[in-house]
């Protein structure tokens, strides 16, 4: 490399649990050195926190890099646009004096995907699988099916129509919110619906594949966002208690033809939290639980539903860092583990292969095998280097990485963008 030449760094943060992990906080801290910031895949069934300086504020589309005037930022074509949750966001990022691109080729969901997602949830009762009802699955089923509206059809009416009518399209969906009990909005209602999002629309639009090859091939320093975690993946992830979209890497990969990065930081709790429906090996239903989910404010971003609290599940983590191609781990909430009773972390199913697919018949039936660690009753909120953690903490820290095989790079010891210790 010559003087003149500049090195790039093209970095990739994903989940490591079941979403919720904190990515949003670790994402705004590592886009402070990013040139373009780019959320790569799911919709508005994901919420990113950011505390800064005691100020909370939750994102759902837009990355979290609009919090930095610095930092283009950009939102891809595998990206659900729910346009009533952008109208909102892209008014933030305006006070924050934020670069948007968005995608469009990126899927538009409707309110006749909100309407499908909502009456099948009813119908399936007892059975539901606990989505967030945003619409997301069945805006990818259109998206996978090849017949959707895309964010470029809402800049006029004439085009959007011609989306919504194209093949059949609205007529079909029709049928299907009739078949689940819903009332489906007529074609001149969502041509109403879309009239309020043209203009808002319009000036963000570009193409960001080529956006992110100009990027590389000018060396800048690139940060992908992702949402949800790898056990949520629709591949990886227990189906159907999953979500709709790919959580690893692979979805940067396809998204962006980008392969070769320099950091896939995975962002893993100190614990474990899901919200929704499907297994859950090391939940606690007691006062432990109900302490974690308190103290460390466990509930959805997106929908304020409390999530359910469990000790760390090694296995699962290992199996989202294996199959999430993670580098590095960044944990997230160790605060929230001081003074407890006892710490436990899963380092094993009873019977269950250490290389096996966490599929849900595996996740049913797994029989967590736990070691136990000694707690700590300082508080290291306020603990500003990683050598100053307690003792209790950094052994716990320790077995982690080395059960891992995957270098812990940072830990996270509060909500605010300053709590972070650099391992």
């Amino acid at each position: 490399m010559t003087k003149k030449e500049k090195k790039m760094s093209i970095n990739v943060i994903i989940g490591a649990q079941w979403g919720d992990e904190g990515k949003g906080k670790h994402g705004d801290i590592i886009s402070e050195k990013a040139d373009y910031m780019v959320r790569f895949q799911g919709g508005a069934n994901a919420g990113h926190t950011l505390v800064i300086d005691g100020e909370k504020i939750i994102m759902h589309l837009l990355p979290v890099g609009i919090m930095r005037p610095s930092v283009v930022n950009l939102v891809g074509p595998y990206v659900l646009m729910d346009l009533e949750v952008l109208e909102e966001e892209l008014a933030i990022a305006k006070k924050c004096g934020a670069k948007i691109i968005l995608d469009s080729s990126a899927p538009v969901v409707l309110p006749i995907h909100k309407q499908i997602d909502r009456g099948r949830e009813k119908l399936a009762g007892k059975s539901a699988i606990g989505t967030t009802q945003r619409g997301i699955g069945p805006t990818y089923e259109d998206f996978w099916s090849r017949r959707f509206v895309k964010l470029g059809d809402l800049v006029s009416k004439e085009r959007f129509s011609k989306a919504l009518l194209q093949s059949g399209y609205l007529q079909e969906k029709t049928a299907q919110v009739k078949f689940l009990r819903e009332n489906p909005w007529s074609h001149k209602k969502l041509l109403e619906w879309g009239d309020k999002f043209y203009d808002l629309i319009k000036p963000f639009l570009g193409d960001t594949r080529a956006i992110v090859a100009k990027a590389i091939a000018e060396k800048k320093n690139i940060l992908f966002e992702g949402a949800q975690g790898v056990m949520l993946d629709a591949l990886h992830g227990a189906h159907p208690y999953c979500t709709s979209s790919f959580c690893t890497l692979a979805a940067v990969n396809a998204s962006f033809g980008v392969y070769n990065f320099d950091r896939v930081i995975g962002i893993a709790k100190a614990y474990v939290t899901r919200v929704g429906a499907g297994p859950f090996p090391t939940k606690l239903d007691n006062s432990i639980g109900e302490n974690i989910r308190t103290v460390g404010a466990e509930f959805g971003a997106t929908t304020g539903r409390p999530r359910d609290c469990g000790w760390l599940d090694l296995v699962a983590l290992k199996y989202a860092c294996r199959m999430g191609g993670v580098t590095e781990l960044q944990i997230t909430k160790l605060d929230v583990m001081t003074g407890l009773k006892e710490i436990k972390v899963c380092v094993g199913y009873e019977d269950v292969d250490e290389y096996a697919s966490l599929t849900l018949d595996v996740l049913e039936n797994a029989k967590p095998v736990y070691n136990v660690f000694p707690v700590w009753e300082d508080d290291i909120s306020k603990v500003s280097e990683y050598d100053k953690l307690p003792p209790e903490a950094k052994e716990y820290l320790a077995f982690l990485e080395n059960f891992l095989g995957v270098r812990i790079s940072a830990v996270g010891v509060g909500p605010d963008r300053k709590q972070i210790l650099y391992c």
